[in-house]
């Protein structure tokens, strides 16, 4: 029987979107978190959609602070968050990036016939 585990499982549900130069790796969120945020009143903005950016490429520690070195920086969902609260010019490719990926799934979905 072949094994799956959630690290690999989760690689599954990842995209790369491009904005302002950048690329962010995205996952789709699941239904469940969908389903909530419909319950919950909960618009598809990037106050939601930071939660499913998992990673970057391209940004430099001189994009994240002012006199920083023109150095790649790792990715880190903190620093990413407050980050992006001031790159108004990030906000729409993301949260489009991330709806649309649950768009893509649910059409899949509905294609393969399964609920």
């Amino acid at each position: 029987m072949k094994q799956l585990d959630l690290a690999k499982f989760q690689r599954g549900r990842e995209s790369v979107i491009e904005a302002a130069g950048f690329k962010f790796t995205i996952r789709r969120p699941p239904s469940l978190d969908i389903a909530r945020a419909g319950a919950e009143g909960v618009a598809m903005s990037i106050e939601f959609a930071v939660r499913y950016v998992v990673g970057w490429e391209g940004v430099q520690e001189s994009d994240l602070l002012p006199g920083g070195d023109p150095e790649p920086v790792a990715f880190d969902a903190a620093v990413f968050k407050a980050w992006v609260a001031d790159r108004p010019d990030l906000w729409q490719p993301i949260a489009s990036g991330v709806i649309e990926a649950y768009q893509r799934h649910e059409e899949a979905t509905e294609a393969r016939g399964k609920p």
